[in-house]
């Protein structure tokens, strides 16, 4: 059997997928489990449509996307608009590290359904992009359209109250929303330094020796931290359709993708032992994560390397040990 990619072996991926509900063919069975994807969309990549553009796909729900980027279009389709930041399609780029299951390809939750949400044209949060993701946010939460919304995105100021509002709401409604925690510079970015968030940061792998992709002013904002860099992704356009990236972008698809799986492991449970599952969740990915030398250096608070195997495995704690978080989305400034 060949030896996994990095960034799935060293998260115990592989061995959490064994603790799932499986089919006949052994692949997870999702069910309702889904994940909402806010990106630049989707596009007809063949670790999402394995059977062509026109075939049946049990990895994107392109009929339950949006676009809410552009109000003239309602297809979250990807119009791969090129621009200066970085090369077009970073939705499939990180919706493949999430949910791809196609023989070539294997992300960290392989079939997890995606619903995908056009709120960007690269991973840089704008205002413009703030607002769509509001508007995204409360779509998901009103429609009940998953219980996890990943995240890839982000900017050193929270740029609308609108955006802090839908987290808020999501919080409360028991959604988990996972973000990046970002590395243009070094500061954390919003929607992930929003205490209401889940928010990501990256390891580096360079012979199997880890170190932090990233270096931040402080850390106590950071809940997890997980594979950045190098990941195996597919690309668009078809010519060039595998190859590497990086970034945090990939460390919020891998905790994104570990909340689903957690989310499905317990089911109904979540629902009625947590009016906010998500700080369960943020409660497990601490006790549960493994060690990493330099982040007991840096960090300042408890944050570990994602473990998803023992997350799984790990017994749901009581409730009057959760910390809910008051500190409101909405008042975020810098």
């Amino acid at each position: 059997m060949a030896i996994p990619p990095w960034n799935i072996y060293s998260t115990g991926a592989d061995k959490a997928w064994a603790l799932l509900p499986q089919t006949a063919a052994g692949k997870i069975r999702w069910g309702r489990t889904r994940v909402a994807h806010l990106d630049t969309g989707y596009t007809h990549h063949e670790v999402f449509f394995p059977q062509g553009a026109g075939g049946p796909s049990a990895i994107i729900l392109a009929g339950e996307g949006r676009d809410f980027l552009s109000p003239r279009r309602r297809s979250a389709e990807d119009p791969l608009k090129k621009n200066d930041i970085q090369a077009p399609g970073h939705g499939t780029r990180s919706g493949s590290a999430l949910s791809a299951d196609n023989g070539k390809l294997t992300g960290v939750a392989p079939g997890l359904p995606l619903v995908p949400f056009r709120v960007t044209d690269t991973s840089l949060v704008t205002r413009q992009v703030a607002v769509a993701i509001g508007k995204a946010i409360n779509h998901v939460v009103e429609n009940k359209v998953a219980p996890v919304v990943s995240i890839s995105l982000g900017f050193p100021l929270a740029l609308d109250g609108d955006m802090g509002k839908a987290i808020d709401r999501a919080y409360d409604a028991g959604g988990i929303v996972v973000a990046a925690a970002g590395q243009v510079i070094d500061r954390v970015t919003y929607p992930g330094k929003h205490r209401r968030t889940i928010c990501a940061a990256g390891i580096r792998n360079r012979r199997n020796r880890y170190s932090i992709y990233q270096k931040y002013d402080h850390y106590g904002r950071i809940d997890a931290w997980a594979p950045a860099d190098p990941i195996q992704v597919a690309r668009f356009p078809p010519d060039d359709k595998y190859g590497k990236s990086d970034g945090t972008t990939y460390a919020a698809v891998h905790v994104a993708g570990a909340a689903a799986m957690w989310t499905l492991k317990h089911g109904a449970a979540l629902r009625q032992a947590y009016p906010q599952p998500i700080e369960a969740f943020r409660m497990l990915l601490t006790a549960s994560g493994r060690s990493l030398p330099v982040l007991d250096k840096l960090a300042t608070n408890a944050a570990r390397r994602l473990d998803i195997e023992a997350l799984l495995q790990a017994p749901l704690p009581d409730k009057s040990l959760l910390r809910y978080e008051t500190d409101f989305a909405v008042d975020d400034r810098l």
